[in-house]
């Protein structure tokens, strides 16, 4: 990707959620609990990197051990239909599922701050600079804000 997308400055700071269903009390006080359940998520997404070079060097969990889905409603169904112990997804996706869609999902542990996000903009685009000037001239607080309205 970076051979032809240049990322805007972060606008978000992600946070990613390993979540269960409400009434499957699941308590991790500390990851080396991890290996006890199951854990799933969409494919091609980050948590693929932090299982393989934080989660598994440490003898948490194994890469090996998770279930890939197409998408989160997938993951999600699983998870609801108990045929999968954790799912992690990111914060917007937790607030959407628990806030919006209603699901009786409850965070079990939050890596907290482990991801930026930015916009992407063809290689070499002057469009990018502009963006981050903009993003510059917001301020933090005023793009949280704009953010959390959408996100949460």
């Amino acid at each position: 990707r970076k051979k032809v997308i240049d990322f805007s400055e972060p606008y978000y700071i992600n946070s990613f959620y390993l979540v269960s269903m409400a009434n499957h009390k699941i308590t991790l006080n500390n990851l080396n609990e991890l290996n006890k359940y199951s854990i799933g998520y969409p494919r091609g997404m980050a948590y693929s990197d932090l299982i393989k070079n934080d989660l598994e060097p440490k003898g948490y969990y194994s890469l090996s051990k998770v279930k890939l889905y197409p998408t989160y409603n997938e993951t999600m169904a699983d998870l609801k239909n108990g045929n999968l112990d954790l799912a992690f997804i990111e914060e917007p996706v937790y607030f959407t599922f628990k806030n919006k869609k209603k699901m009786p999902i409850e965070s079990r542990y939050v890596f907290k701050n482990v991801d930026q996000l930015g916009i992407a903009f063809k290689k070499g685009s002057p469009v990018r600079d502009d963006f981050n000037l903009w993003l510059k001239e917001q301020g933090p607080q005023k793009i949280s804000g704009i953010v959390d309205s959408w996100m949460k």
